[in-house]
């Protein structure tokens, strides 16, 4: 099937609702006040492209990429990311997420090294098996977000809440946070503080 190719395109007010969308390539591409829901990719690949104010509902992927995104204001709910990652051993999904909303989202064996998470909202996500060495989650909302068998070393969690860490399952020498949230760290292991 013949690819459609899209570059340095501005879409705005686009609402995509239940469509399997294919082979499309979007290159320097700016999303505005869309809405994807319910909606599956396959043999798409979104390169460079920026996102403002965007709902991206309950994606599903097949042989799709999303490489070097950028997420403003926006909607992230039901995403699995591993599914989107882009080949080659240095590039990544996501390069940077701001002011948005993150839910239901999988996180698995991504790289977020230096990543700056901060003061988004991630509810009920997973990270696992993740980089997020140095990393900043400074005054993220993290409720009921799991991160498992991942490297926080020196990531910073000051002022974060509601983040389920298992502290023998991941590296976190350096690791920073807040009191009295820290204290959660010890949940894993059964121990009630007073």
């Amino acid at each position: 099937m013949q690819e459609k190719y899209y570059e340095g395109q501005v879409f705005k007010n686009k609402k995509i609702k239940e469509m399997q969308i294919e082979h499309y390539k979007f290159v320097d591409c700016v999303f505005e006040d869309c809405s994807f829901e319910d909606c599956k990719i396959v043999g798409c690949a979104f390169v460079n492209c920026q996102f403002y104010n965007c709902n991206v509902i309950n994606l599903s992927s097949q042989y799709s990429e999303v490489k070097s995104a950028t997420f403003k204001k926006c909607n992230l709910i039901g995403v699995y990311w591993s599914e989107l990652l882009p080949a080659g051993v240095y590039a990544q999904s996501i390069d940077e997420i701001k002011d948005s909303y993150l839910k239901y989202n999988t996180f698995m064996e991504m790289s977020f090294r230096k990543f700056d998470f901060s003061g988004n909202i991630i509810q009920e996500s997973t990270f696992e098996e993740c980089n997020l060495m140095e990393s900043s989650f400074q005054d993220c909302r993290l409720e009921a977000t799991q991160i498992s068998r991942c490297d926080i070393r020196k990531a910073d969690f000051r002022g974060a809440m509601g983040y389920i860490i298992d502290i023998s399952t991941n590296k976190m020498k350096d690791a920073k946070f807040s009191f009295p949230e820290v204290i959660s760290l010890l949940d894993s292991f059964g121990i009630k503080v007073d």
